[in-house]
């Protein structure tokens, strides 16, 4: 019997112009994650299939003119594939053909040599252990196309020559997403594509404005960012960022009528900065998990230049879950981070710290000061804890520094990075200034009271 029909090489074709058209968005990459290399019959798209692998997974592109470099006898192929344009929206189903067409190649071995070996079979006992073998074989056969595979490390070891090379040509690490905040990249070494990121303070430490300061300085070099806002409007994000980039207190624009020349220029100035900036604002309340996934997937897709998402905040994420209240915010957690590694964008989610900071006389958070921390905790990759004393001691030697405390860094060292925080807004001060300012705190002037000037989201 011909099994000629189990090896389609329009099909494989397809697929392969699917990755080269497509580039590696969500789908791609979740196609590579289940599509083993074995799938392919014909040699040449197993080739070329090996290449864009290691290429989508070291470099996060697809680039068939950097692959016809590197397979220049398959340079025929990857010309032709890339200009089948019907394949595009089809991925999915040409992958899931693939691996059926697989199946059936190995059924057909299996069974075949099988056959063999039940023939030769010298007595009964022989008989039975070749058919348990059998039975083993086959239904070790992958035929459902969503299994996720295993990945051999020899395939992952391209991929950190690739990343070394990048980092060794550029100033940035690889593909790593910096803030734009030196001192804070020099400690995280930036945010990795698949990063969850927790920036976590209590009330009134500027934890929004930070996010902002990150989108700002992302945004400048044509990088994009996707901005949940779930608490205040998008109007309102959008004045902090034209405040920001003016210079001016965001408070001055709630008061038009006092506004002065110079008001009105750093106004004009700040909207010109911003014009133009990739800046996306989901303004929305009430949202679950799985609604922000599919909201922030099909943007990706849409505009591959976003660089980060951003969550303002956590605990206001609709939990769908019955189960007790910390296993659901774990689940919530979970969610944010599979969002990060089914895009390779970094998710950063702001998180309000639980009272027990206010009980205690040093004031600088830790992870246990995280509501439902235990889940929390766990599923993130960094952990940066916001702090200014002046919100508690106004007389504080540290008026005007905030502190960037990251207490926990899955891939680095732990550290703190300070920032000067001054009419509402982050900007550059001396760390060794900052540190000694910062550790001459007089523990027996500690104040008790709760806000002081300078209040921030």
């Amino acid at each position: 019997m011909s099994n000629s029909q189990w090896r389609d090489e329009d099909i494989e074709g397809a697929v392969i112009g699917a990755m080269f058209l497509r580039g590696p968005d969500s789908e791609v990459m979740d196609v590579i994650a289940t599509l083993p290399e074995s799938a392919f019959n014909f040699h040449q798209y197993r080739d070329i299939y090996r290449a864009i692998t290691v290429q989508a997974r070291g470099k996060g592109v697809i680039d068939p003119i950097l692959i016809g470099e590197q397979l220049p006898e398959h340079q025929a192929i990857i010309d032709q594939t890339g200009r089948i344009a019907w394949a595009r929206s089809s991925l999915k189903s040409y992958a899931q053909q693939l691996i059926r067409n697989a199946s059936l190649r190995d059924a057909f071995h299996a069974l075949s040599g099988a056959l063999s070996s039940l023939t030769a079979a010298p007595n009964s006992e022989a008989g039975i252990r070749i058919l348990e073998e059998i039975k083993a074989s086959v239904s070790a056969i992958q035929t459902e196309s969503d299994a996720v595979r295993p990945v051999a490390l020899d395939d992952l070891l391209p991929v950190i020559v690739n990343r070394i090379d990048e980092r060794m040509a550029s100033d940035s690490a690889g593909r790593s997403v910096m803030t734009g905040i030196d001192e804070l990249d020099e400690v995280t070494g930036g945010f990795d594509q698949t990063d969850l990121i927790l920036l976590a303070a209590r009330p009134s430490m500027g934890k929004t404005e930070l996010i902002l300061d990150i989108t700002e300085n992302l945004t400048s070099s044509g990088a994009g960012v996707l901005f949940f806002s779930m608490e205040m409007s998008d109007i309102q994000i959008a004045e902090r960022h034209v405040a920001a980039a003016g210079g001016l207190s965001a408070s001055r624009l709630k008061s038009p009528d006092k506004l002065e020349d110079e008001d009105w220029a750093r106004i004009s100035s700040g909207i010109a900065r911003m014009t133009g900036r990739k800046i996306w604002i989901v303004d929305a309340n009430n949202l679950t998990v799985d609604q922000i996934q599919n909201i922030a997937t099909r943007h990706v897709q849409q505009y591959p230049e976003t660089a980060l998402v951003a969550i303002d905040y956590l605990r206001l994420i609709k939990l769908q879950s019955a189960s007790r209240h910390d296993l659901a915010v774990g689940e919530v957690s979970k969610g944010l981070k599979s969002l990060a590694k089914t895009n390779r964008r970094p998710v950063v989610a702001l998180s309000q710290l639980s009272r027990s900071v206010e009980s205690r006389i040093n004031k600088r958070p830790v992870n246990a000061d995280l509501k439902d921390s235990g889940e929390i905790e766990a599923d993130a990759d960094i952990i940066m804890m916001l702090y200014r004393d002046e919100v508690y001691n106004p007389e504080s030697p540290a008026v005007g520094i905030a502190e960037i405390n990251i207490t926990k860094n899955r891939n680095g060292p732990l550290g703190t990075v300070y920032r000067r925080f001054w009419n509402g807004h982050f900007h550059y001060i001396d760390q060794v200034e900052a540190r000694n300012r910062s550790i001459e705190l007089p523990e027996a002037k500690t104040s008790h009271k709760r806000y002081s000037k300078g209040r921030a989201a």
